[in-house]
């Protein structure tokens, strides 16, 4: 495991309620010792399924999936226009659509050094901006995809 995943799981052990947020998941054979941890986060009474990729690079990504299979032919350039317009809002993190057609909201969280003992506190201080993006824009999100 790489020193940041290592430092990320002291911090979600230290709390038992965090603790049992993340599933942690070693990527195999990765050359930069990728760590992901999996979990949720609970949006207008919808689990969005995120993820927090730690890895050997100067570089931390948080990962949610606000909408599965989000892009239509029907809806696409209606919700790229709605992307692009969050995109140029909003400057912690940016809103794209996977292979799939999927919404996908990322985070890059620039982590040089070594020393990592607060990440943990600098992960879920994003998850507070995230969280509180989500709960204002979810519902204008959906109807613009629907």
């Amino acid at each position: 495991m790489n020193k940041k995943a290592d430092a990320f799981q002291k911090y979600l052990d230290a709390d038992e309620n965090k603790k049992t947020a993340f599933q942690r998941e070693e990527v195999k054979d990765d050359t930069q010792k990728t760590v992901v941890f999996r979990s949720h986060i609970v949006v207008e009474g919808q689990q969005l399924p995120t993820l927090v990729i730690l890895d050997d690079s100067v570089f931390s990504m948080i990962r949610i999936q606000v909408s599965p299979q989000a892009k239509t032919e029907e809806n696409e350039l209606k919700v790229l226009k709605m992307v692009n317009e969050f995109n140029l809002k909003y400057k912690p993190f940016k809103l794209y659509f996977d292979a799939a057609g999927s919404l996908i909201l990322d985070v890059c969280l620039l982590t040089p050094g070594e020393d990592f003992s607060e990440l943990g506190d600098e992960i879920y201080g994003m998850f507070d901006v995230l969280i509180n993006f989500l709960n204002e824009s979810y519902r204008p999100i959906m109807k613009e995809i629907w």
